[in-house]
């Protein structure tokens, strides 16, 4: 059975050969694995790094950012001072990978989002630039490709700021509805050039981080008034062309969750384990409703051989049963889970994961 076939199954509400298999992982942990045997060809490039581990996915990215200069701004022994596409300055620590310290915005008024705003008008070179060699190798070796966007909320707070975006939610709806609008507006031109373009793309992949550890960042009825409509309006693009919908966001999201099944997604991703979110209950309350994908705990799998066992034959083992289940690990895998380790977890997963 190939990816695309393995992918499309599951998220048809099928039961397919394995259990299909995706990843993300920290810069800093391909590094750690390079010095531990992993091939540095094998690194180049995050398709590489798939390709090399054999996963069924694979991704089309969107550029909705303000496509700014991105330059650095400072430099010492420690730390890095850049602007990014979206004009937010961040601070990086050197050599380890961490969220950056956010340090200023483009967008802080009206008048700033009004001059800026022209730079997400266009579609035009929001896909990557080796498009065609990609997506010509997706093809060849038969992956599930989707088109990633990210939705209005995660598009926003980089370019205003998260805490001046909550808190604008409230006091200044009508200006985040715009912004929400003018970036849903723009990925939908995006996907609309990329499937007239002659691409044949399996599924679609949103990204949009609105939780943390505690909880959603904002009240389901703030949802609903702010932010619904654009994810309405965005997975129905996909729907309405036949693409299944898998949605990111780290976090506990449970509140949020009948409201992006009412939204239209088919898939949540990665259900992270630390923020209380729980294979199975999920699997309980939800049923053929959702697929599932993720929940493996890597935190458990760094503490030994003995987790990793347990981890997977419960994740996978018992987490495959009656479908609906993709392998991810709960956020992704980071440095502390060696090369050796984690070769071996993708072999369990490939044993218990296995319907036959």
């Amino acid at each position: 059975m190939t990816s695309q076939e393995r992918v499309r199954i599951v998220l048809e509400g099928g039961i397919p050969d394995r259990v299909p298999i995706h990843d993300g992982y920290w810069d800093e942990t391909l590094a750690r694995w390079q010095r531990e045997g992993m091939p540095a060809e094998a690194c180049i490039s995050r398709e590489s790094v798939w390709d090399y581990f054999d996963t069924d996915i694979r991704v089309i990215s969107v550029d909705c950012s303000f496509q700014l200069e991105e330059k650095v701004i400072y430099e010492d022994a420690r730390y890095v001072v850049r602007q990014t596409k979206n004009g937010m300055i961040e601070r990086i620590i050197k050599g380890v990978t961490s969220t950056p310290g956010l340090l200023g915005f483009a967008v802080n008024s009206r008048d700033d989002w009004e001059r800026l705003k022209p730079r997400l008008s266009s579609p035009e070179g929001r896909l990557p630039q080796d498009l065609e060699k990609l997506y010509a190798s997706f093809i060849r070796d038969k992956r599930f490709v989707v088109v990633a966007v990210h939705d209005p909320y995660e598009g926003s707070w980089s370019k205003l700021g998260p805490l001046n975006l909550l808190m604008s939610m409230k006091s200044q709806p009508d200006l985040v509805r715009d912004v929400f609008q003018t970036i849903t507006d723009l990925n939908i031109a995006v996907c609309e050039d990329l499937l007239g373009a002659g691409y044949e793309i399996d599924g679609a992949w949103i990204w949009g981080d609105i939780a943390y550890s505690k909880g959603t960042f904002f009240s389901p009825e703030v949802y609903r008034s702010v932010l619904y409509p654009y994810h309405k309006r965005l997975i129905g693009f996909f729907r309405e062309r036949g693409l299944p919908v898998i949605y990111h966001s780290d976090g506990d999201l449970r509140n949020f969750i009948p409201l992006l099944l009412e939204a239209g997604i088919r898939c949540l991703q990665p259900l992270e384990a630390k923020a209380n979110m729980d294979l199975f209950e999920l699997k309980g309350q939800y049923g053929k409703r959702l697929v599932l994908m993720g929940n493996v705990d890597f935190e458990r799998i760094s503490k030994g051989e003995d987790e990793v066992q347990r981890e997977i034959e419960l994740k996978v083992g018992k987490g495959k049963m009656g479908g609906h289940y993709i392998y991810h690990s709960d956020h992704s895998v980071p440095p502390k889970v060696s090369f050796s380790t984690y070769l071996h977890v993708l072999e369990l997963v490939r044993t218990y994961g296995s319907y036959k």
